[in-house]
């Protein structure tokens, strides 16, 4: 971590002396962009970035300005960059489904996805992904006419394993499709790498029906999977799955009686990645509460909220992370205290001294910070604030970060400390992390700003989510 980080910081100088080499980016509007990929039978790749998403930042530096890259790409895209969380960038991120940073789009010119790809790359990968949607471009049956062979019916075993095939290229969700498929195929077919991984594979975006055919198939066979390589970590694959699943369907389509078959299967999938019975239970809680926050069921969430932090949250070992911490703190501190290394000269020392501090209790204070924030947005009744500004005030205990102090403040401003409130807001406007996160650093002192004229915020710290809060 700390090399990246140190690359981080230092490879901007690179990017200014290489940019004439690299790929060249297109400025316009997205209806332009399209016009001119249509014209020029091109496809427009895009760069699906944030402006703090360190891996975009390595990409734009390292890798788009090497001349072999720009030669490719400039011949044969027009290359195009959005931020997924400013202007035009938050639709387009919204419509191809972008969950994580950096995604490569490659798109023809009736805005219809060719290829994807996530993640930080060299040149050589990039360059062979690049080929890859290249080669789609040019295949006489363009995706869009797979899409509406399934969707008039077809569903005989060789199109659904093709489809998928195809889906899974462009990195799309087929949970439904994979449950039609999997009782078709053979015994020499669960074998065959080529087929299962156009199934069960690994992407930010990947989704598995719980306790559905796939999932079944994986969890009674899991580590077959894995110790003969057909599926990579296949547990976590499905955790991801599931997950996705849950957030996009379940609570999407309000669909509560599934609520109960989504915690049995991540029971299943968490007691055997030998997680504890406290975590375990804790996810149940969490999914719970975040069912009924996702379906506004404010009846249902208030209970839900109470029930994840008391008997969900605190019942982890706290404690046991705490000394793990301790421990871990110390030995990454060992060099600097006996000279090894010198903390004044080393850049990532400040960034990571903070966070080997909290190491294990980083996820468990975002996690009290998010259900904190969830009573902010949902709720008025003053008992209820309170205990979640107990909980803001612990999660910042635990790990400092300007978003835990940002609901924070929302959370004082509700409850009647008005003063307080803005002094909170303006010192989480002032935290080191924002240092490649302007726009949330801007949006941090408009709301210190909006609690000055007596009014509430709406999104506390979340740049591309603005919320509706419910008012005092």
């Amino acid at each position: 971590m700390k090399k990246i980080f140190l690359i981080f910081l230092t490879v901007f100088i690179a990017l200014c002396a290489f940019a004439n080499d690299g790929i060249q980016f297109t400025n316009g509007t997205w209806k332009e962009i399209l016009s001119k990929a249509k014209v020029e039978n091109n496809l427009v790749f895009i760069d699906v970035y944030t402006c703090w998403c360190g891996p975009c930042k390595m990409m734009a530096a390292e890798t788009f300005p090497q001349k072999k890259v720009g030669d490719v790409f400039n011949a044969n895209f027009i290359n195009y960059k959005i931020d997924a969380e400013k202007g035009e960038g938050i639709a387009i991120a919204q419509k191809f489904e972008v969950r994580a940073f950096p995604t490569y789009l490659f798109v023809n010119g009736d805005g219809e996805l060719v290829y994807r790809v996530v993640g930080y790359m060299k040149a050589e990968p990039f360059l062979e992904e690049a080929n890859i949607a290249i080669r789609e471009k040019n295949d006489p049956k363009p995706f869009v006419q797979w899409e509406k062979e399934y969707q008039n019916g077809k569903r005989d075993k060789s199109f659904l394993l093709a489809y998928m095939k195809k889906r899974a290229l462009l990195k799309l969700p087929s949970a439904e499709i994979a449950e039609e498929v999997f009782p078709m195929l053979t015994k020499d077919e669960l074998t065959d790498k080529e087929v299962i991984s156009s199934i069960v594979y690994y992407d930010p975006a990947v989704q598995f029906v719980p306790e559905g055919k796939v999932f079944s198939y994986v969890m009674k066979n899991y580590r077959h999977l894995d110790s003969t390589g057909l599926v990579k970590y296949p547990l976590g694959v499905m955790e991801t799955g599931i997950t996705n699943y849950f957030r996009k369907n379940i609570i999407a389509g309000r669909k509560e009686k599934m609520l109960p078959v989504a915690i049995s299967a991540m029971q299943k999938v968490m007691k055997a990645d030998g997680a504890s019975q406290a975590e375990i239970t804790e996810n149940e809680k969490e999914l719970t509460y975040l069912y009924y926050d996702g379906t506004k069921n404010k009846t249902k969430l208030a209970p839900a909220v109470i029930d994840y932090v008391d008997n969900g949250l605190m019942k982890l070992d706290i404690a046991g992370k705490q000394k793990a911490d301790a421990e871990g703190y110390k030995k990454f501190m060992e060099p600097y205290l006996n000279g090894t290394k010198d903390s004044l000269t080393d850049p990532s020392f400040a960034m990571m001294n903070r966070l080997q501090k909290a190491e294990k209790m980083v996820s468990v204070s975002y996690s009290l910070r998010s259900v904190a924030e969830t009573v902010y947005k949902n709720f008025t009744d003053e008992k209820l604030l309170t205990t979640a500004l107990g909980w803001a005030k612990q999660a910042e205990e635990w790990f400092p970060h300007f978003s835990t102090e940002a609901v924070y403040a929302g959370l004082l401003y509700k409850t009647g400390n008005k003063e307080e409130a803005i002094r909170m807001m303006t010192k989480a406007s002032q935290d080191s992390f924002l240092a490649q996160a302007p726009d949330t650093k801007k949006l941090l002192l408009e709301n210190a700003e909006t609690m000055k004229q007596g009014k509430l915020p709406a999104g506390l710290w979340r740049v591309d989510m603005p919320t509706t809060v419910a008012a005092k």
